[in-house]
């Protein structure tokens, strides 16, 4: 809901800053009136005039004394002035306009009788003439002030409501998010963890009943239940972070630990037959929690594509640089069969692509010049709300 553009200009118009814009129009409008509409003013209507000007455009901090002192200034132009006192005239007119712009209460209608007072006691003409022209120039003012006042507090009151509305948008959604987090948490503890456990508690059945069996089938073995029981403690935590929105910013892993991780995906890349060559940049630790997790997940998604899809006998070389302003370089290239990369379009690189866009970086995953490439650049750490987008 957004303000007029003739509240904002009042608005403008009324604030301390305004002052220098204000002296300057009114002072060409004073100028202006005692050169084109007095007629021969003398050095007195000058003084009045231009002390009126100024007044009325520096009395934006105290409107009630402003419009009783220019009504003073316009007495003392009827009483001394050796013509008529236009630019008084129309600096009270302005001034008792913005007093009831600003103020409710009984203080314009004191400055209004004032300067309906001041008319009165300076006849011109009849004098019905004279209390109606006191009438309208005190009256017109003030009611101008008063519909200036009612818009300003109207404008206040829908930005007001407009602030209620957002925030009651933001709890609803807030609750919807926690809701849907709490119920994926759920369906992860109770169907995902619970097979895994049962997978792993299995696996380690089978080491314990084939003591005698072959040393490769005893290291397949190893391996799956080192992979199932990593997996149950990257899915408790996961669980924890979505039960509890305030663990967004834990990591399933620390920033130092990083290069070892990434020597371990490595290392299990090369237990089933691809050399993944690997080279991280010492300055990669000190990066945040969620780009460090952010980098494990793409060297495990990377790796595990050339396994699948390089085909047998390939290899990798897989690098993480540090620029000098903060931003993260991620690089993987193999040499696999040109074949088989229509197959590596999965699901898995679409949720890397939607994670790094989330962090505001920019990832490529296609053909390179000898097999595939996957690059993907992460800047400087963003605020963890926006990031973790629960």
């Amino acid at each position: 809901m957004a303000d007029s553009g003739v509240t904002r200009g009042v608005d403008w118009l009324l604030d301390v800053r305004a002052l220098p814009v204000r002296i300057g129009v009114l002072s060409a409008s004073g100028i202006g009136c005692l050169l084109l509409l007095s007629d021969a003013p003398g050095p007195v209507d000058w003084i009045i005039g231009l002390l009126a000007v100024f007044v009325t455009a520096a009395g934006v901090r105290w409107p009630f004394a402003t419009s009783l002192l220019v009504t003073g200034l316009l007495v003392l132009g009827y009483e001394i002035g050796a013509t008529g006192p236009v630019v008084p005239k129309v600096g009270a007119a302005i001034a008792l306009t913005e007093l009831a712009a600003r103020r409710s209460g009984w203080q314009p209608w004191v400055a209004a009788g004032a300067l309906g007072a001041a008319y009165l006691l300076h006849p011109s003409g009849a004098q019905a003439a004279t209390v109606y022209r006191a009438l309208v120039m005190a009256g017109a003012p003030l009611l101008i002030g008063h519909l200036l006042y009612a818009a300003r507090e109207g404008a206040d009151r829908a930005r007001q409501l407009a602030g209620e509305i957002s925030q009651r948008r933001e709890a609803d959604i807030a609750a919807a998010r926690a809701m849907e987090r709490t119920a994926i948490a759920r369906e992860l503890h109770d169907l995902i963890a619970h097979h895994v456990s049962s997978t792993v508690l299995r696996v380690g059945v089978a080491r314990h009943a084939v003591p005698d069996a072959p040393p490769a089938v005893r290291e397949v073995l190893d391996d799956i239940h080192a992979s199932g029981t990593e997996t149950l403690a990257d899915l408790r935590l996961l669980v924890s972070v979505l039960r509890d929105p305030a663990m967004a910013g834990e990591s399933f892993i620390a920033p130092t630990d990083l290069p070892a991780a990434i020597a371990a995906v490595a290392e299990r890349a090369g237990q089933l037959g691809t050399n993944v060559a690997v080279e991280v940049d010492d300055a990669v630790t000190a990066v945040d929690a969620l780009r460090s997790l952010t980098l494990l997940r793409l060297a495990q998604e990377g790796v595990a594509n050339v396994v699948q899809h390089a085909g047998s006998g390939a290899s990798a070389r897989l690098a993480i640089t540090t620029r000098a302003d903060g931003t993260v370089d991620f690089v993987l290239r193999d040499d696999g069969m040109q074949t088989s990369m229509g197959n590596r379009q999965g699901l898995g690189l679409v949720g890397l692509r939607e994670r790094i866009e989330l962090l505001g970086g920019e990832f490529i995953a296609g053909p390179g010049d000898s097999g595939w490439r996957l690059d993907a650049s992460l800047p400087t750490a963003i605020p963890i709300g926006k990031a973790v987008g629960l």
